[in-house]
């Protein structure tokens, strides 16, 4: 299999190689073909009553929305057997009735032809075979989206990405969103005109639990006592490049102990999909640290006590539960050019900077109550229905619907 590492730097050169793109993309088809040929030759084998298969983020984790309601179903004692598809690299103690298995294509297909219900916070691959007899249900791995995706930009999204998304549409029994807005969203990335189930975002109903167990957690992780964390999180840039994420974190610190008081420290978590470059960020594990390897983002969202990020859709989660952030956004109009946003970062409610003079600025004349106005305004206009019951409402509905099938 090939490793993460080299396949952003395959991307990289996709993009810039116009031949080696449609190679890519020839081979993609080959693949999937094949992959479909295998998965038909696997309905030899029955689905399996109680089986139950989640992935995230294409395999590279086990966490994000499947894992919340993987969680809830062991907790019912049916004797599901859970099955989580995994990169060769993902290293994981999983809880009893859970275990992993690598993404070959040989067991893969075996996976996908037995289990009974698939539950995937991304989309399955071109060629993916369903049966009559199963159960897709799409989590996705954001629970607003701040940037465009799927078919909502035809003119600049890639072929393959446009032919995976209408093919999950037609493949995808059961969405779950967590807003009207998200809901919209998805009919239209995805083209999907099924069942959509508005319930919350299982992964946010950690905020609805006491932090303790959490807020403890991460400070033995990164051996933090007795001082706030602020989490940095810029998310993915198509290019790969840090150069959006150079924010002065010292300037960043001090302002946050002028405003806010207390001793910080800056946590920085890089998007899944574009860590290459990582290293390059000035971490000195005193002041600054790397939370990028940290498994959990949820948990770092709950342990900490400011968010800075950028387009990503973990401002709306960290606001959910009475936290104030802040977005740090040095390329919009480019960003906007070339990705698009469902939403104007201007019009939202948490304070925008293009640079480390705004952020500052920001910071020190934060208003807390005309904040709170603003996110309490923007949940009523989408439509938020986070409520911490999230999971267990997916889990019921998995439920009934292996009782009636």
């Amino acid at each position: 299999m090939v490793s993460q590492i080299m396949r952003d730097r395959i991307k990289r050169f996709e993009k810039t190689h116009t031949a080696f793109r449609r190679t890519i993309y020839l081979g993609y088809l080959v693949y999937s073909r094949l992959f479909s040929v295998l998965c038909f030759c696997m309905r030899v084998f029955p689905v399996q009553e109680n089986k139950i298969l989640c992935c995230s983020k294409k395999g590279k984790s086990c966490g994000d929305n499947p894992m919340y309601i993987a969680n809830e179903l062991v907790k019912r004692d049916r004797n599901y057997k859970i099955i989580w598809l995994t990169d060769c690299g993902v290293k994981k103690s999983l809880p009893h009735g859970m275990k992993c298995v690598k993404m070959r294509p040989l067991a893969m297909a075996y996976e996908l032809a037995t289990s009974r219900v698939w539950i995937d916070s991304n989309t399955k691959d071109y060629g993916t075979l369903k049966r009559k007899n199963q159960l897709y249900i799409q989590t996705w791995h954001a629970s607003y989206s701040v940037k465009r995706f799927g078919l909502d930009f035809p003119d600049r999204s890639e072929f393959i990405d446009r032919l995976i998304y209408a093919y999950n549409a037609e493949i995808i029994d059961l969405f779950i969103s967590n807003s009207k807005k998200t809901s919209e969203i998805y009919r239209s990335a995805f083209g999907y005109e099924g069942r959509i189930l508005e319930c919350g975002s299982p992964r946010n109903d950690i905020f609805f639990q006491s932090p303790d167990i959490y807020l403890e957690k991460v400070r033995n992780y990164f051996n933090i006592y007795g001082k706030k964390m602020a989490l940095y999180a810029p998310t993915f840039r198509s290019d790969f490049s840090v150069d959006a994420f150079r924010l002065d974190y010292s300037r960043l610190k001090r302002n946050l102990e002028k405003r806010f008081g207390g001793e910080w420290v800056i946590l920085i978590r890089r998007h899944p999909s574009d860590n290459t470059g990582a290293g390059e960020l000035c971490y000195d594990n005193e002041q600054v640290m790397n939370a990028t390897v940290y498994e959990d983002m949820q948990e770092l969202l709950v342990a900490c006590d400011v968010l800075v990020t950028d387009y990503s859709s973990s401002a709306f989660d960290f606001a959910v539960k009475g936290k104030v952030c802040f977005l740090y956004a040095t390329d919009i109009d480019k960003y906007k050019k070339e990705q698009g946003c469902y939403f104007e970062l201007n019009n939202l409610p948490f304070p925008l900077a293009q640079d480390d003079s705004q952020l500052e600025k920001n910071i020190l004349q934060f208003d807390e109550n005309r904040y709170w106005e603003q996110v309490n305004k923007l949940f009523d206009e989408t439509g938020l229905c986070d409520n911490g019951n999230a999971s267990r409402i997916a889990a019921d509905f998995i439920e009934q619907w292996m009782d009636r099938h």
